[in-house]
């Protein structure tokens, strides 16, 4: 459902934004502390800083809808205030996004997501962002933009996995840092293990949490 925002004329933009060019910049300054190859843990499993990546989690849990910025769980989360659960960054790992970055992501959205070389359908004229997202005191203004989305925090449950040996561990998967999962044993130690290693069942199981879009949430 759209949401109801008001409307205020400024002119629409002629040439398409790329995703390399005009938008990873602002994630490069803002984002890659939890979502890049450098971060120590990888928020989500969310990469910012490789276009195939980020590309191919457009069409799982909506994190960007080529066309529909309002509908973008990424853009929602930049938008939401920093005090609210799942909001972008989080309120102690960074600033937020500028009045400018916000349009330039949403118009990005509205366009189509060029990304890769490959761009989506864009959205209609009338939904354009420069005129309907209305900002106070460079955030936007959470009564025109309707209730910021309650992100539950995804609670890691106990489960058993196998490696490709057939060895079983009962453990709790708490994320995957640089092609290595993130287990927290029974006697409450974390360990790093080798993705590589797990079964394709247990692998298949991992992509499926981090695909979440609750764990693009998690703050730990």
């Amino acid at each position: 459902m759209k949401i109801a925002l008001l409307l205020f004329a400024l002119p629409l933009a002629v040439n398409a934004l790329d995703y390399k060019r005009d938008v990873m910049p602002i994630f490069k300054e803002k984002c890659y502390d939890c979502h890049s190859s450098k971060a120590k843990k990888v928020k989500g499993g969310l990469r910012l800083d490789d276009e195939k990546l980020f590309s191919k989690r457009f069409a799982k849990n909506e994190v960007v809808v080529p066309g529909d910025w309002d509908a973008s769980y990424l853009f929602v989360t930049l938008v939401m205030p920093r005090h609210e659960k799942g909001a972008m960054p989080p309120k102690n790992k960074g600033e937020s996004l500028t009045e400018k970055e916000i349009r330039t992501v949403a118009e990005w959205i509205h366009e189509g997501a060029k990304i890769d070389g490959e761009k989506g359908k864009p959205g209609p004229a009338n939904w354009h962002p420069d005129r309907l997202l209305k900002f106070k005191d460079g955030r936007v203004m959470t009564e025109q933009f309707g209730e910021a989305p309650k992100v539950e925090k995804l609670e890691p449950k106990w489960e058993t996995w196998t490696n490709k040996e057939g060895r079983k561990i009962t453990a709790r998967f708490h994320g995957l840092v640089k092609e290595k999962v993130d287990f927290e044993l029974k006697n409450g130690k974390r360990v790093s293990y080798p993705l590589e290693q797990l079964s394709a069942e247990s692998q298949a199981r991992i992509q499926g949490l981090i695909d979440s879009p609750k764990m693009m949430s998690e703050d730990d």
